[in-house]
This record gives C-alpha cells, structure tokens and sequence, in this order.
C-alpha cells in the first residue's frame, strides 16, 4: 500500500480518536448537550482532510498551472462545505454552535500533535 495512504488512515484515527475523547470528556462533565455539536465539528473536519487529500492526490500528475487552478477551485469547495455545515449547527435546533465550530479544529489539533511527538522524537534521539 502507498505510504500516503496509511498517513492519510492514520491521521483519520487520530481524529476519530480525538472526536471520541472530547465527546467522553463532554459527558462525564456534564455537557451532554454539547455532544452533537462536536460530532458535527469532527465529520465537518474529517470531511475537510478526505477533501483536501483527494486534491492533492490529484494534482501530482497535473502540470504546475492546472494543479494551482484545481487546488484554487478546491479550496472554495472545502470553505463552502465548512460554511454550509457552520449554517446547519446554528439552524438546527440542538446542536451547539460553539462545539461545532471547536470540533472544526480536529485536524489542526491533530497535526499540531504529530508535530510535537515528531519534534519530541527526535529531540530524544539526539541525546
């Protein structure tokens, strides 16, 4: 299997095991009612990552013009998406908008830890 299909895996079980963390973290605090929001901010942000890695898979065999052009296009798709799914967690009653939007920042959340723990390795690995 290509390397970057086991990345991409990898990080969608990271987010979904941060999804579940925070969803465990809200209910044994009490906030049960904020638990639709962070399912809808995780599916938004795994949406999000599928999204952006299919272009990206797509522009490697692209010349350089074309691929910046595709990778404008999908970019206004994914905002869009994000946008359309922000508009549902404020229209739809029981969802908590804040926790949607918290639950958008998974993927950012989860890089930032690979980054750490790849820093972190290799800090150690120098010593």
């Amino acid at each position: 299997m290509q390397e970057y299909v086991v990345e991409i895996k990898k990080t969608i079980l990271q987010m979904a095991v941060w999804g579940i963390g925070i969803c465990a973290a809200a209910y044994i605090t009490g906030h049960a009612g904020r638990i639709p929001g962070l399912i809808i901010g995780v599916f938004t942000s795994v949406i999000y990552f599928l999204l952006m890695c299919y272009r990206v898979n797509k522009c490697a065999d692209m010349p350089v013009n074309r691929a910046l052009l595709y990778m404008k296009v999908g970019w206004l798709i994914r905002l869009s998406f994000i946008v359309i799914m922000l508009l549902l967690s404020v229209k739809i009653p029981g969802i908590d908008f804040w926790s949607a939007v918290f639950g958008l920042f998974t993927l950012q959340i989860i890089l930032f830890l690979q980054a750490v723990v790849l820093v972190t390795k290799s800090f150690f690995l120098k010593i």
